[in-house]
C-alpha cells in the first residue's frame, strides 16, 4: 500500500515536471521536434478519484505519423510553386494594402515571388507612402502575403505546409485558416515570434480563435510547442487535422497538440475557411531590428489540403 502510494506520487510529479499532458517530451536542440519517446495520459473518474495512466511507447514515431494516415484521404488543393498561380492565390489581403490599425507594414505583390520551385514571401525595410482619407501615411516595412479567398475554401480536413521560416528580431510569420464569410473562426497552424532577439522564432504557437466582441475575438485557446533551433534554416512540415470534434496539430508528421471542440466552440469553428500564408513584422519589436536590416525571407516548398472521408467527420 505504502509503496504503491509513493510510486503513484512519483509518476504524478514527473507528469507535472515534464509537462507531458498528451504531449511529446520537449526536444533537444538540433533534434527532430518529436523523438520517439512519449507518455500518454488517460483520465478515468471513478468514485470521485482521478486516475492517471501513462503508457510508455517506443514506437511512437510510426504510430503517430500523419503521413501514414493521409494516404487514405482525397487531395483537394495543392501547389508546389513551379510557378506563381494568381488564379489560386490572391497576392495580399482583399481589404487593402495595409491594416488600418497597424501602419508599420504594408502588403505588396512585388514581395511575393517564385523561384526554383519555392514560394518566397519577403519582408523588407522599404518605406512607402500611402494616402488614407486625404492624409499621407508613411509605412516603413513591406511584407508578402497570399491567400486562397479567390479560389479555394474548405470545411474540415487536413492542411499542411512545408517551409523555412524567416529569422531575426520582430519576425512574425504565420500559416493560418480563417472564415470565408466571417471572422472568427480562425485556426493558427503556426505563428512564430522573433521578439527582441530572434531566439524565440523556434517556438511554434498554435491557436484557435472563437466568438466575437466588437472587433476582437471573445476567446482563444493557444499552446506553445518548442521546436529545434533550426526552423529558420531547415524545411519542416506543419499541419492541422480539423474535424467537428477536435483540432490536432502536427509538426514533421507528429502530433504536437490537440484541442477538443465542444458545443460552444463548434458553432464558431463550423465554417468553410480559406488559407492565408504571410510574412510579417511585429510592431512591438521593430525597434530591435538591426540598423542595416534590408530583407528576410519566408520560403514555402508546398501547400497541400486533404478532405476527410464521411466516416471521419
Amino acid at each position: 500500500m505504502e509503496r504503491s502510494f509513493y510510486f503513484k506520487t512519483i509518476i504524478l510529479f514527473l507528469g507535472f515536471a515534464f509537462n507531458i499532458w498528451g504531449q511529446p517530451i520537449e526536444p533537444k536542440e538540433n533534434k527532430k521536434p518529436i523523438k520517439s519517446l512519449f507518455f500518454k495520459r488517460e483520465l478515468n473518474l471513478r468514485h470521485g478519484l482521478l486516475k492517471l495512466k501513462y503508457a510508455f511507447n517506443k514506437s511512437a514515431k510510426k504510430s503517430r505519423s500523419i503521413d501514414i494516415i493521409k494516404k487514405e484521404w482525397q487531395l483537394t488543393f495543392h501547389d508546389n510553386f513551379d510557378s506563381l498561380d494568381t488564379k489560386k492565390w490572391r497576392l495580399g489581403q482583399p481589404w487593402g494594402e495595409f491594416h488600418p490599425g497597424y501602419k508599420h507594414q504594408y502588403y505588396s505583390k512585388d514581395l511575393v515571388k517564385v523561384k526554383d520551385g519555392k514560394l518566397f514571401l519577403l519582408g523588407v525595410n522599404q518605406p512607402r507612402t500611402f494616402i488614407e482619407q486625404d492624409i499621407e501615411v508613411s509605412i516603413p516595412y513591406g511584407v508578402g502575403l497570399v491567400n486562397t479567398d479567390i479560389s479555394f475554401q474548405q470545411k474540415y480536413g487536413y492542411f499542411e505546409i512545408k517551409s523555412i521560416n524567416p529569422k531575426g528580431p520582430a519576425t512574425w510569420p504565420a500559416f493560418w485558416l480563417t472564415g470565408a464569410n466571417r471572422w472568427p473562426p480562425e485556426i493558427d497552424i503556426f505563428e512564430m515570434y522573433g521578439r527582441k532577439t530572434g531566439q524565440t522564432i523556434h517556438n511554434q504557437y498554435v491557436t484557435v480563435h472563437w466568438g466575437k466582441t466588437d472587433t476582437k475575438s471573445r476567446g482563444f485557446l493557444s499552446q506553445k510547442i518548442n521546436l529545434p533551433n533550426n526552423s529558420d534554416s531547415v524545411f519542416h512540415t506543419y499541419g492541422c487535422l480539423w474535424t467537428p470534434y477536435f483540432i490536432s496539430f502536427y509538426t514533421d508528421g507528429h502530433l504536437v497538440s490537440k484541442i477538443r471542440v465542444n458545443k460552444r466552440l463548434r458553432k464558431w469553428i463550423n465554417d468553410e475557411m480559406v488559407i492565408i500564408i504571410n510574412n510579417s513584422f511585429d510592431h512591438r519589436y521593430t525597434q530591435y531590428l538591426p540598423k542595416d536590416f534590408k530583407q528576410n525571407e519566408f520560403i514555402i516548398d508546398y501547400i497541400s489540403v486533404y478532405s476527410l472521408p464521411e466516416n471521419e467527420i
